[in-house]
């Protein structure tokens, strides 16, 4: 643990002790324009829509700053939970440019505003290395969409049942 809080304040040794970061390592020292203030950004913690987490960001950065670098570490800044842990998972040079890191973003926190039928909520499956804990919560957000007139109870216990379920069969 040690090494891990010297090495976040040294920033160099930060794959020394296993902590990657998915953008490359200059990006920590771009300097901010002249007299740059950051103002108060929204956040995002996986729930809610990212299409919207992303024009906010957007509408308070980019007239401000057009700097790749920049931006992601100020959209970095934004992202709280489940959002954050996804940041920290990304893997090593996954993003070169912000428009990589919007994409990555819209592709793993997407919803559809539609709605979702029961048989569709029922068939949702835990994605290749999604942790139960968020398959969980996605499929609670899915739930919202959902107008079964089920009660959040009965839905999350269906989700339960059905996360039984697919254990069994590995």
């Amino acid at each position: 643990m040690e090494q891990r809080l010297e090495a976040l304040a040294n920033r160099d040794g930060l794959q020394d002790v296993g902590i990657v970061r998915p953008y490359p390592a200059k990006w920590d020292t771009t300097p901010c324009p002249f007299k740059f203030k950051v103002s108060t950004l929204h956040t995002f913690d996986g729930k809610g829509s990212p299409n919207q987490h992303i024009y906010y960001f957007k509408s308070q950065t980019e007239n401000v700053v057009s700097n790749d670098a920049i931006m992601t570490c100020l959209f970095i800044g934004t992202l709280k939970g489940l959002a954050f842990e996804w940041f920290m998972k990304l893997p090593v040079d996954s993003i070169k440019t912000w428009a990589d890191l919007e994409k990555l973003f819209l592709a793993c926190f997407f919803q559809d505003d539609t709605e979702i039928l029961v048989p569709i909520l029922l068939a949702a499956k835990e994605k290749k290395g999604e942790s139960i804990k968020i398959f969980v919560e996605r499929f609670q957000c899915m739930t919202r969409h959902c107008p079964s007139g089920m009660t959040q109870c009965t839905l999350v216990e269906t989700c339960h049942n059905l996360q039984t379920f697919l254990l069994a069969q590995m």
